[in-house]
């Protein structure tokens, strides 16, 4: 493969880096939906899986759903009390899901599959409403994986939920000094994609020195 070969292929990585920072997203409202996996492309950076939207309305009983202890200690229960039905118009969502070390660390075995039954809620991108960012997800046996390790930047809002969903939380005195902390917070889970995308782009400029000095010595022999 030629040095222009190999830098192309790293590229695509860094878009898909880039894209899943919880500032893409828009936090004050979490929104659920539920249906059948259609498509999955597993590994890292986040792997992805398509899901056909088969139902939107929050159901029964969600908000006291048993949830992760670790989801619950930043917010989790704040989130699942907030949720809404999911109003956007797609039909099919495409879902990012935390890496896979730490799906792996939070108990998920196995990947997910499709034909797969899967209930997600979560955020909605700001720029792509069919691309919400998941808090949580729960696989067809049931299990709840979490999908988030640090506070939100802003917790869901306040307003009125839709259909389905319970009444948020009233907001607590220092809610703009605990938002102030939870944006720095979440600076760290993005740190390591930051990380991975240095190392690549080193990576290419590596390719393409190593590529000069061989057309160099070629010419030289020349």
């Amino acid at each position: 493969m030629t040095v222009a070969g190999l830098a192309l292929a790293l590229v695509p990585a860094g878009p898909a880096i880039a894209h899943h920072g919880w500032e893409h997203c828009d936090t004050t409202a979490a929104y659920y939906a539920s249906g059948t996996v259609t498509g999955v492309r597993w590994g890292n950076p986040h792997p992805e899986v398509t899901l056909r939207v088969e139902e939107k309305r929050v159901p029964d009983g969600w908000a006291d759903r048993e949830i992760p202890s670790d989801l619950e200690d930043i917010g989790g229960r704040q989130v699942m009390e907030a949720t809404r039905s999911y109003s956007g118009t797609s039909d099919e969502l495409t879902l990012f899901l935390a890496p896979v070390e730490r799906l792996s660390a939070w108990g998920m075995e196995g990947e997910v599959e499709e034909g797969e039954k899967l209930e997600v809620v979560g955020y909605l991108d700001r720029e792509h409403d069919d691309e919400p960012r998941p808090e949580l997800i729960v696989l067809e046996d049931g299990q709840a994986v979490r999908q988030r390790s640090v506070p939100l930047p802003v917790a869901p809002g306040t307003g009125a939920p839709e259909e389905g969903g319970a009444a948020a939380p009233e907001e607590q005195p220092g809610a703009d000094d605990e938002a102030a902390a939870r944006t720095a917070a979440s600076g760290s889970e993005d740190s390591s994609d930051a990380i991975v995308w240095l190392v690549t782009g080193g990576a290419v400029l590596l390719l393409f020195a190593g590529g000069g000095c061989y057309v160099a010595r070629r010419g030289n022999r020349a």
